[in-house]
């Protein structure tokens, strides 16, 4: 993908180019987009779990069924990002609307896809939760184009601009509705019917609905109108061409990790005690919390060094690395210093004293919630890594890291220690700490080499 250097570079926001701050003024809208999200899946599973244990249960395992096809898609459309980013460097306005259309209508193509999938999809699920997860998955699958379309295609256009500041309030309503709903149908109130498991379902995809609204009436927006040519829907399949070129493999890549995280998450709720099980599902629940700091971070990553090579600045990439890894520092920091103060209160809030008070289940938990503190620093460091690699459109290098070490170190392990020679479930976690490692230090050489940089400095 080449673009042009322009005469002078964009500048994303008022402070100096890949600096400490800049790389915070573009992430932290993106990371409290990324929490909105995060807080929504919490807001699920703490809520089914007033509701029912077992509705929580089942939540727990569908919803890495939903996030593999949901995410798959998400990054095939999510790299729009880069081309935005690169297109904004190079001044290369009018290019963004057509492009934006022909993606919104990618995403709501993708029911011809989801439907199938949503009536098979079950069969992959372990048969002490299929009966609660099933309608709960193929819900969420049906409503899925509308985050595609609004977050994924839309959304786009705003991050790789670096004008993230509206999205998060988007999302903030969006969490608004779910969570309103989300009481009315799980319990049922006004007259509505309790519907369990298949209202927390139906609230999350009538949120996303909400959602894609707004974002499509940000986009139409008259200031963006002319510069942007936000009207101008012209197909192009050599541009589709070039697109699926770069995002396909790292759309495969995620199917590969997430995949097998789903898979793992199959074998654990079938070979673990119930209690084991609840332990790690709080665990989980709470590390998916603070997703949002690594995926907003990431991103940040991804917009800035998109921007900065579309405007020929290749000097400043290597900055922005050195800044992400600053801000790991501090979040990672900042996690210890939550999970140290209010651990026990967040655990008690999903189980009752009965369950906390079991010595084995109490040591569990926060053995999970240890490692789940190492392997966010780990997994922040890596997506700002893969973000880049993103921003330069070395995809592949991203589809070979994330397939041959996840499945090589973690879920074959886990499968056959765990799941068939009876070892601590807490090895999973342990896995996936080294195999995170080794693909942040294999990256480092990687960088390290500047294989990827020609001898006139530019991005090759």
């Amino acid at each position: 993908m080449s673009i042009q250097s322009p005469a002078t570079p964009v500048l994303l926001t008022r402070h100096k180019a890949g600096s400490f701050l800049e790389l915070w003024t573009v992430a932290w809208p993106l990371m409290l987009a990324s929490f909105s999200g995060c807080l929504m899946t919490f807001i699920d599973r703490t809520i089914l779990a007033q509701y029912n244990a077992e509705a929580f249960v089942a939540c727990t395992a569908a919803q890495p069924w939903y996030w593999t096809v949901e995410g798959v898609l998400m990054a095939l459309i999510s790299v729009t990002e880069v081309f935005i980013g690169r297109y904004n460097g190079a001044k290369h306005f009018a290019k963004m609307g057509s492009l934006i259309w022909q993606m919104v209508v990618f995403a709501f193509a993708c029911e011809l896809i989801l439907i199938p999938i949503s009536f098979l999809f079950h069969y992959l699920l372990a048969d002490t939760v299929e009966p609660l997860a099933k309608p709960y998955l193929q819900i969420l699958l049906l409503g899925c184009p509308f985050e595609l379309a609004g977050f994924g295609a839309i959304g786009s256009f705003f991050v790789g601009r670096g004008e993230t500041k509206a999205i998060p309030f988007v999302l903030i309503f969006s969490n608004i509705v779910n969570l309103v709903l989300d009481l009315l149908l799980v319990f049922g109130a006004y007259g509505l019917p309790s519907m369990g498991i298949r209202g927390a379902a139906w609230a999350t995809s009538i949120s996303q609905m909400f959602g894609f609204v707004i974002f499509l009436k940000l986009f139409l927006q008259k200031k963006y109108r002319k510069k942007y040519a936000v009207f101008n829907f012209q197909w192009s399949w050599p541009l589709l061409k070039k697109f699926f070129h770069i995002s396909l493999p790292y759309a495969v890549a995620h199917f590969c990790v997430v995949a097998g995280w789903a898979i793992a998450y199959q074998f654990l709720v079938t070979k673990l005690t119930h209690t084991h099980f609840m332990a790690y599902s709080i665990s989980f629940t709470l590390y998916t919390l603070v997703f949002f700091v690594m995926d907003g971070l990431g991103k940040g990553v991804g917009t800035l060094c998109s921007n900065f090579i579309g405007a020929q600045q290749h000097n400043l990439l290597g900055k922005v690395l050195k800044q992400s890894f600053r801000w790991n520092c501090i979040f990672s920091f900042l996690f210890l210093i939550i999970l140290l103060g209010f651990s026990d209160s967040m655990i008690h809030f999903f189980v009752d004293a009965e369950i906390c008070n079991q010595i084995d289940f109490d040591r569990q938990v926060h053995l999970f919630l240890i490692w789940s503190w190492l392997i966010f620093g780990l997994e922040t460091a890596w997506l700002s890594a893969q973000n880049f690699l993103i921003a330069l459109a070395k995809t592949k290098i991203v589809l070979f890291l994330n397939t041959i070490c996840f499945w090589c170190i973690t879920l074959l392990p886990t499968y056959f220690l765990v799941g068939q020679c009876g070892y601590n479930s807490i090895l999973y976690l342990q896995l996936i700490g080294l195999d995170t490692t080794i693909r942040i230090i294999i990256f480092y050489f990687w960088y390290r080499n500047r294989t990827w940089i020609s001898p006139h400095g530019e991005v090759i």
